[in-house]
């Protein structure tokens, strides 16, 4: 059975990435790309960061640990 051609190659999403820098977009405005059957669309937004402080971490395994 003959397969599909993929609506995108690894190669036509790095040329949409560069064009969107190239645009004017700045890396840190680029927070993801879709992929479906319609095609490839780039993920536009502010990028969170998750950072824990280790005196707010979360102790509820410690007693797990600890045995």
């Amino acid at each position: 059975m003959a397969r599909r051609s993929a609506a995108a190659t690894q190669a036509d999403i790095t040329r949409l990435i560069k064009a969107a820098i190239a645009a004017g977009v700045g890396k840190e405005h680029i927070v993801g790309v879709r992929h479906d059957r319609d095609g490839v669309t780039v993920l536009f937004g502010e990028q969170k960061s998750l950072q824990v402080e280790p005196d707010k971490a979360d102790d509820s395994w410690g007693d797990v640990d600890a045995a």
